[in-house]
């Protein structure tokens, strides 16, 4: 029997077909030819801790995803600056098309595994006060409907599908191409060196009000946070040695780590103490290209959960987890993120007409979460928070839909498009109450 898999190997799907569809009209046929009662959707790279992908009926893969002539390149307008994607492009590959080009993304999330539509469809973000999560760069896109059209999508054609559908949770239709916007090709500055707790949060106003990208990691049963502050800049690159990011990033982020969360697991009683062991190199400062410095190789396997709430109430909500952490005597032996972004005008956006940050909890795979998360979402979901929709909580319909004031919007274009709720599977319709 076929079998899919999400990245951390909590999420698995046995669909009765498995396509790899490889041009739009290849994917139109797909849709077309399926029996109404036939569920389909679209898998990307597999980063959801949610079960946002499984269908038991049809599933698709989009990785080798191309046009009607076979093209899969990145097409680049410097007049408008906007990069056409195809839409099951990973983002990895995506950089080095535009690197190649002159050209970047103005800002990004922390991994670059996911494919585009992937990461916008869940509201995939980076950090930076002024400036907006993926799907608040998106220009346009293709969109393959239940009735196997396909549309094209933007603020002057189908400006409603392209307004509400921009993280659309894959139940609108399947993406075929993603217009992003890019800017210049630039350098970030990076700064990476550990802080107290206490200092990071005594300032953290005045500190993502001046940088342009910064976050940290607060160490749980420390009084620590390993933090990155991130400046661009058109500086010449001085990046370091291929030995020291080897190092740095492979070595100590990933296997050195993996080995304290594995003695963690064990042997949780030694956790706390553990933690004063989390690999640290001391400060760094290193000049590198933009997509170099924004994402991070992740090796260690574990689960998520990642709220956004409005940025004000970010240092409340932090020292309130270190505060029940102690309290409920829990042993985590991930650190916990935390970043910012600014407002955007996406409808189902976690930064939907606010300034949010983000706080991101993590548990190491094999390690029961439940508890620590919800414990987490009881601080965070009454701060009008929203649950990242590709990681895991515990919400429904009828709490996330006072969050989002075009909630109803969304739902009725999706009737619209998918009457027969063909894109709907068993997460989406709790997630919109279906």
């Amino acid at each position: 029997m076929r079998r899919w898999r999400n990245w951390a190997g909590s999420v698995e799907a046995r669909p009765t077909a498995l396509h790899r569809p490889t041009s739009v009209t290849a994917l139109q046929d797909i849709v077309r030819s399926a029996s109404g009662n036939q569920r389909i959707r679209m898998a990307g790279s597999g980063h959801s801790f949610t079960p946002i992908v499984p269908s038991n009926d049809i599933l698709l893969l989009p990785h080798d995803f191309a046009n009607d002539d076979g093209a899969s390149a990145v097409g680049i307008d410097t007049q408008r600056m906007v990069a056409r994607v195809p839409a099951g492009m990973v983002l990895h590959q995506l950089n080095e098309y535009l690197a190649a080009s002159g050209v970047a993304l103005a800002n990004m999330g922390d991994i670059t595994a996911q494919t585009v539509a992937g990461s916008i469809s869940t509201s995939t973000h980076g950090t930076g006060l002024r400036f907006t999560g993926l799907a608040g760069q998106v220009q346009g896109f293709g969109l393959v409907t239940a009735d196997g059209e396909h549309l094209d999508c933007s603020a002057t054609e189908n400006a409603e599908v392209f307004q509400l559908g921009r993280v659309g949770l894959g139940c609108l239709g399947i993406l075929t191409y993603v217009d992003m916007t890019i800017v210049p090709a630039f350098q970030l500055r990076a700064v990476e060196q550990a802080r107290r707790l206490s200092d990071v949060l005594d300032n953290f106003d005045t500190i993502v009000a001046e940088a342009d990208h910064f976050e940290f990691y607060w160490i749980p049963h420390t009084k620590w946070a390993l933090t990155k502050h991130n400046t661009r800049t058109q500086e010449p690159p001085a990046p370091r040695s291929a030995w020291t990011k080897w190092w740095g990033k492979t070595v100590m982020e990933n296997y050195a780590f993996g080995a304290v969360c594995m003695a963690g697991r064990l042997l949780p009683a030694a956790i706390p103490r553990l933690a004063t062991a989390l690999p640290s190199q001391g400060r760094q400062e290193f000049t590198e290209s933009s997509h170099e410095v924004f994402a991070t190789r992740r090796l260690v396997k574990f689960h998520e959960m990642e709220y956004s709430i409005p940025r004000e109430h970010l240092v409340s909500a932090l020292r309130q987890i270190v505060e029940m952490v102690e309290r409920e005597k829990l042993r985590i032996s991930f650190p916990v993120e935390v970043r910012v972004t600014g407002s955007d005008d996406v409808p189902l956006s976690t930064s939907y007409g606010r300034e949010s940050a983000y706080i991101a909890v993590h548990m190491y795979k094999g390690m029961d979460y439940e508890r620590y998360f919800r414990l987490v979402e009881a601080i965070l979901a009454p701060m009008q928070g929203r649950p990242h929709w590709g990681k895991i909580h515990f919400q429904s319909a009828k709490t996330l839909q006072p969050c989002y004031d075009r909630f109803g919007d969304f739902l009725a274009l999706r009737e619209r498009l998918d009457p027969e709720r063909r894109f709907v599977n068993e997460y989406v319709g709790r997630v919109l109450g279906l």
